[in-house]
């Protein structure tokens, strides 16, 4: 049976170094806990479920058979995800070699969970949630999905989208500005769209 004392370790760090001493048991943690987070990310790249599977499989067997090569990671949740991102644009770029890896794009499907919003609204304010998106850049909606749905800082998301923190941070705020300004006219969806992050799923 799992170490379950590992559940509360302080941080991430607590279980990769687990992990290096030999502990199988922090493995399987790391994987139960991140599994879903990557899951909903991949998805985001237009990946079909078995192919997504395939790929976080091949991030979690790097980690277990290279465990140096995630020795430097100061923040493993961020780490996994850039791991996931390129071996998802690798496998694109195999699968259809005219492909340019600039031609890919992040997308998002938003789903309202609210109980107390009537279906029919809840189906309108997804389709207008999901036109202010489509405004956005690619690169904008991957910023911030992972600065407000898998709230990581913007050093981590720099790291993932290979830019640097004043970059990703002037992106997610010029995607936020362009979302504002095109909300005005229904303020409230502009609120809806950041206070439901957790309801927020990639397409």
């Amino acid at each position: 049976m799992p170490d379950t004392s590992l559940l509360h370790a302080q941080d991430d760090l607590a279980l990769l170094n687990s992990f290096f001493k030999g502990n199988s048991d922090a493995f399987t943690l790391i994987y139960n806990k991140y599994a879903n987070d990557l899951m909903a990310y991949g998805t985001g790249w237009g990946v079909d479920h078995e192919t997504l599977k395939d790929a976080i499989q091949d991030v979690f067997y790097k980690l277990y058979s290279n465990r140096k090569s995630f020795e430097k990671a100061t923040n493993l949740k961020s780490y996994l995800i850039r791991s996931l991102k390129n071996r998802i644009l690798d496998m694109r770029k195999a699968a259809i070699e005219t492909t340019r890896i600039e031609s890919l794009e992040f997308s998002i499907q938003p789903i309202v969970t609210d109980a107390l919003i009537e279906e029919e609204d809840r189906k309108t304010i997804e389709e207008q949630i999901e036109t202010y998106l489509s405004l956005l850049t690619g690169r904008q909606r991957e910023a911030i999905y992972l600065r407000y749905i898998d709230g990581l800082d913007y050093e981590e998301i720099a790291q993932i989208l290979n830019m640097t923190a004043p970059a990703v941070r002037k992106l997610v705020c010029r995607g936020i500005a362009r979302l504002r300004m095109e909300s005005l006219n229904y303020l409230p969806l502009y609120l809806l769209l950041l206070g439901l992050a957790s309801s927020l799923k990639p397409s």
